[in-house]
């Protein structure tokens, strides 16, 4: 399915897995995908700053992370370790990037900037994001495609903190199709 990916889309998925490593995130979620889409000038980001969405009003729906580098870095730095310090020393010692990719077990090694897996959430709307680039036969999934696929997985759990998220943002499924439409239309 990532092959049918457009650049802008990637960058998306990039950028919530960036977003999440430095909030300190175990998984990848759908706010994480939202708050990715608002950048830039793809039909998706146009539609959510024609809606009056932007970057301060996702991030306060995705609320604090479970830590950030630089409260880990602080937190470290009062018991007198210094992160900057140890990284400079092993790399001094061992190259380059000696940090990135360190053995874990006689598996290989652990790539410390491997992506984080999706929640069953973000993964549903990346499946819907393909479903509706099929819907409209385009032969790609664009930004437009991953905005409707997460609001139609927020449509189908009721239960989730994405359809509250989505609600309290004022985005309906319909609505936004609808803009999506218009604005395909006039490129």
């Amino acid at each position: 399915m990532l092959e049918r990916f457009t650049d802008d889309a990637r960058r998306v998925v990039n950028d919530a897995r960036s977003l999440a490593v430095t909030r300190g995130d175990t998984q990848i979620g759908p706010l994480h995908l939202l708050s990715a889409l608002i950048t830039g000038d793809s039909v998706a980001a146009q539609v959510l700053a024609g809606s009056g969405i932007d970057a301060a009003a996702v991030t306060q729906l995705l609320g604090p992370g479970a830590r950030t580098a630089s409260g880990d870095a602080e937190a470290l730095a009062a018991i007198g370790i210094n992160l900057g310090e140890i990284k400079r020393k092993v790399e001094e010692s061992f190259g380059e990037g000696a940090l990135d990719q360190m053995p874990l077990n006689k598996r290989g090694p652990l790539n410390w900037r491997r992506p984080s897996p999706l929640t069953e959430d973000a993964r549903s709307s990346l499946v819907l994001a393909l479903r509706e680039a099929a819907a409209l036969h385009h032969n790609y999934i664009g930004s437009e495609h991953l905005l409707l696929g997460l609001l139609r997985t927020a449509e189908r759990r009721k239960s989730s903190g994405l359809r509250q998220a989505m609600t309290s943002l004022g985005l309906r499924y319909p609505a936004v199709r609808d803009q999506v439409l218009d604005l395909l239309a006039m490129a």
